[in-house]
């Protein structure tokens, strides 16, 4: 990737770090810096993976970065506050319409449920949903449960919980090639333990 790219890519993760822990998503126990971070590596893990040039690959890790910044705005509806912060930080550091859109495509895609139309907006949505595939699934969900508790006053037993999680996994298609053939596997596992759970309370 080259330097002026890096450079940039730099900037826009600080300033990504700035606004997700200093604004309202400091105190989101999942759409966090962690969360974001994560995504990010998830981003660049799959672009190594599925051979994707270092141009799409920056357009990814900028969106990435980005995707979850309009938490800082509004929850519901965050996805087109991210678009508007992203859009604007990017056209005040002279980067191209071109590029701009892709990144507003690829965020937009991260809506639930998700439909993404192009290549690269299929790797973002992969990358945000990483975590179905691999055991972190299960530590993911309780910050998940926590904050929709405390943001979207939705409160379940542990039953109640187990049963929509399982519904979600069960309804989650991966979107690139690379999901569908490796992440999928992890992901079945996770729905078998989510019924072995499930069995306990029946």
């Amino acid at each position: 990737m080259g330097t002026t790219m890096t450079k940039m890519i730099n900037n826009i993760a600080a300033y990504c770090t700035n606004l997700l822990t200093t604004t309202k998503c400091k105190e989101l126990p999942f759409h966090n810096l962690q969360h974001t971070k994560e995504v990010v590596q998830n981003v660049k893990y799959l672009c190594a993976a599925m051979d994707i040039n270092e141009e799409h690959t920056a357009i990814l890790i900028v969106a990435a970065w980005f995707h979850d910044t309009g938490f800082s705005k509004t929850y519901k509806g965050h996805e087109d506050e991210s678009k508007t912060i992203a859009s604007k930080f990017l056209k005040q550091n002279k980067v191209d319409a071109g590029f701009i859109n892709k990144v507003k495509e690829c965020i937009d895609a991260t809506k639930m449920p998700q439909n993404p139309s192009t290549k690269l907006a299929k790797i973002l949505c992969d990358a945000d949903l990483f975590h179905s595939s691999n055991p972190h699934f299960f530590y993911r969900t309780l910050l998940l449960r926590l904050e929709w508790e405390m943001y979207c006053n939705l409160k379940t037993t542990d039953n109640e919980w187990h049963l929509l999680n399982l519904k979600f996994l069960e309804q989650q298609n991966y979107k690139t090639e690379y999901g569908i053939n490796y992440m999928e596997t992890g992901k079945f596992e996770n729905i078998n333990k989510l019924k072995q759970v499930l069995e306990f309370y029946e």
